[in-house]
């Protein structure tokens, strides 16, 4: 399940906008934030893109994109 939180907080300490995330892999920032918001789900080429952006160690995808 996504950890919207964590995901936040890691934009943040690279002191970086949602906007900026959505902008990096492609989408609009309303519809990265449906997907944050569990309207719809990320694709797996936008996590990829997502984990390059944001430099995430593997321990960091696990913990906000496939936490319990």
């Amino acid at each position: 399940m996504f950890q919207k939180n964590e995901f936040k907080a890691e934009v943040v300490r690279r002191n970086l906008t949602l906007e900026n995330v959505a902008n990096a892999i492609g989408i609009d920032a309303a519809t990265l934030h449906r997907k944050m918001n569990g309207a719809s789900d990320f694709y797996r080429s936008e996590i990829e893109k997502i984990i390059k952006y944001l430099n995430l160690s593997n321990e960091d995808v696990l913990r906000i994109f496939f936490a319990d």
